[in-house]
């Protein structure tokens, strides 16, 4: 039985040393040093000092010396350690020197004007969010730019005429020029954005065709798909327990991959690097090199099935185990993962400290937000019904276990939001093993029916009474879909009861986010892709957004419930409202 890798313990690193296996330091000796008589110098063999005696008094020589050919004595040979300057102090001065130099070579006077001011503006604004980004945490605040009511008849289009069964998942280019879309009926449909109108069509295939065009498409269910991030392949997913990759420009099949051994669930491309991560039932991660079409790794650790995954730009990946409540964050670099448990409970005590809203930093967080979406009536009516559900489930006293998480979304590479069937969405960080925050039944609860019939009893029956309606027990909507824009305060999340919600994330030290927005959307919601354009180039400031959302009358991965819709994909172009930016 092989070893799994990332239980194993992490390597400790030593030093390295030079031949006969004695240390040597790495500081050139000074000139006093070298004239220093009695105290002959030391040479330990091998190539590395080759021609040190020769050196000439004119040498700049390396820049630890520096400090030590000027201003140092003797006096001050037994204590240079405490004046040497470390690695990162040597950064620290030169960044500084540097930018005081830009800052003086870029300086006007105040009634000088340069006509190129907003171009360096908005350069440097480019520069600011990519540096921030690479830093791996959320720091742009454009929430507040979508609070607005979202208007259907200019906002939405419908991509219809194109499946026959469900709509499972979605995806949108990068560049924003083409939809893709999967579905219960094995085909996948190439969609263009602005036009809506179908570009290409893959059919899917039998079970029994053929060779050699029984691997040119799925023969069952499409599961997942995704979009590389320089616009050249597709990744599709499905219940055939296959992964295939398509050309976008050529609008080709490439390869069929067929390692996985049940339903492929999930996939996603790592940003700016063509690298695939795929999640099955199987309870594997697989990792592929889709440039090299090939196969790379296997990553173990999940005890059920994995329904979700996502990655951002570093070398990891996160994914949800459903029945075995876990979240995992895979460390491939270090050959490493971190568990989070699942599981929350929603009950009474922790509905009533929903209400009570907690900490003074959160009150003021939900005092902003109930400002911000005053002008929009539909979700301050949202807002308000959903504070009175939480009153009547403290009253009847409801509890709602996680037992299933279902879906992911990476917020930036430390913060993930998850849902599952307790209709709770829960907001993690790398810091903790348990949520930092829960927002309770966030989709509403289902309609609950009582029973017309009544149950009698012998006993009962004699005295001609009978028992009173069974009251069918309260159930939660569990959450479906989540999407997020990476490095952002803006996700998604979407169930069946006919909205799609936005959330912002809050600021300040207390985790959390709050309810901004909701767009109506009837039927199960399979999928959920969103995409930042910007309209006026890539360095504008306002940037819109497009929303993809797949809808099927029944849930992604069964058929045990049934909604009133209509198989289709409905795109919202959300355009940026900078009136009311806050960006930091």
């Amino acid at each position: 039985m092989a070893k799994d890798r990332f239980l194993a313990q992490g390597v400790t690193g030593t030093k390295r040393q030079r031949g006969g296996g004695k240390p040597t330091s790495s500081r050139k000796p000074t000139k006093d040093q070298a004239k220093r008589p009695g105290k002959p110098r030391k040479h330990h063999g091998g190539s590395d000092e080759e021609g040190g005696d020769d050196e000439s008094d004119n040498e700049v020589g390396d820049v630890n010396d520096l400090e030590h050919r000027y201003g140092t004595d003797e006096n001050d040979m037994s204590s240079e350690d405490e004046f040497l300057e470390t690695a990162a102090e040597k950064r620290l001065r030169l960044a500084k020197s540097y930018i005081s130099k830009v800052k003086a070579s870029t300086e006007m006077d105040a009634d000088e004007y340069d006509a190129a001011q907003i171009d360096r503006d908005l350069i440097a604004e480019r520069l600011t969010s990519d540096a921030r980004e690479r830093s791996g945490k959320w720091s742009r605040r454009i929430a507040d730019q979508f609070a607005y009511p979202v208007d259907e008849s200019s906002m939405a289009r419908v991509l219809k005429n194109g499946h026959l069964l469900p709509v499972t998942c979605v995806a949108i280019s990068p560049n924003g020029q083409f939809v893709y879309s999967g579905s219960k009926d094995g085909s996948l449909i190439k969609w263009q954005r602005e036009t809506g109108r179908k570009l290409k069509v893959f059919k899917g295939q039998k079970k029994k065709n053929p060779a050699p065009n029984h691997n040119l498409g799925h023969c069952d269910h499409i599961l997942s798909i995704a979009i590389s991030s320089d616009n050249k392949y597709v990744a599709t997913g499905g219940r055939d327990r296959r992964i295939h990759i398509w050309s976008v420009d050529e609008d080709r099949h490439l390869i069929a991959f067929h390692q996985h051994k049940d339903a492929v669930t999930g996939v996603v491309f790592r940003r700016g690097i063509n690298h695939l991560y795929s999640c099955s039932a199987d309870r594997m991660v697989k990792m592929w090199n889709v440039d090299e079409l090939a196969y790379m790794d296997t990553l173990f650790g999940h005890q059920d099935i994995i329904l979700s995954i996502d990655a951002l730009q570093r070398e990891q990946a996160v994914t949800t185990g459903s029945r075995d409540k876990t979240l995992r964050l895979w460390k491939i670099a270090d050959e490493a993962q971190l568990v989070f448990r699942g599981g929350s409970t929603t009950d009474q005590n922790r509905i009533t400290k929903a209400l009570s809203e907690g900490k003074q930093d959160a009150i003021e967080a939900a005092a902003e937000v109930r400002a911000i979406i005053e002008q929009n009536p539909s979700t301050a009516l949202h807002a308000e019904e959903y504070r009175d559900l939480l009153r009547s489930l403290a009253a009847e006293n409801t509890e709602f276990c996680e037992e299933s998480v279902d879906v992911v979304a990476m917020i930036d590479e430390e913060t993930y939001v998850t849902g599952g069937d307790s209709g709770a969405l829960c907001l993690w960080s790398v810091q903790k093993k348990k949520p930092v925050f829960i927002h309770h039944v966030a989709h509403g609860v289902q309609p609950t029916t009582a029973s017309t019939d009544t149950v009698s009893t012998p006993a009962v029956e004699a005295d001609g009474d009978s028992s009173p309606a069974i009251r069918l027990p309260t159930r939660s909507r569990w959450i479906t879909a989540l999407a997020a824009v990476p490095f952002t305060d803006l996700f998604f999340s979407a169930s069946s009861d006919g909205l799609v919600r936005l959330w912002r994330m809050r600021p300040g030290k207390v985790p959390g986010f709050d309810l901004v927005n909701t767009i109506p959307v009837a039927g199960f919601v399979n999928g959920l892709a969103v995409r930042e354009l910007s309209p006026e180039g890539s360095l504008s400031v306002r940037k819109d957004i497009v929303l993809a959302v797949a809808v099927g009358v029944e849930p992604r991965l069964g058929r045990w419930a049934k909604e009133k819709a209509r198989n289709v994909v409905r795109l919202f172009h959300l355009p940026a409202n900078l009136s009311k930016s806050s960006s930091s």
